[in-house]
């Protein structure tokens, strides 16, 4: 996505896993229906955030990884 450093909007959204998990399959619902095509690459970007951030918090409660972990 080509971005304008003038023209950018940033946006940090922390929420429950749950909300993160019904978020992702809302954001793909609009993506899916493209009823809005001119933010599709929005949609993709935010989809891929909300899975890594699921994934990276899955692996933490699983014990399975993570930053600042060390093997014992």
């Amino acid at each position: 996505m080509s971005r304008d450093d003038k023209d950018t909007v940033y946006c940090n959204v922390q929420m429950p896993m749950a909300k993160g998990r019904e978020l992702s399959r809302l954001v793909a619902e609009l993506r899916k229906s493209g009823a809005h095509p001119q933010l599709d690459s929005v949609f993709e970007e935010i989809e891929h955030e909300l899975s890594s951030s699921i994934e990276f918090v899955e692996e933490q409660l699983s014990g399975a990884g993570g930053f600042g972990r060390r093997s014992h």
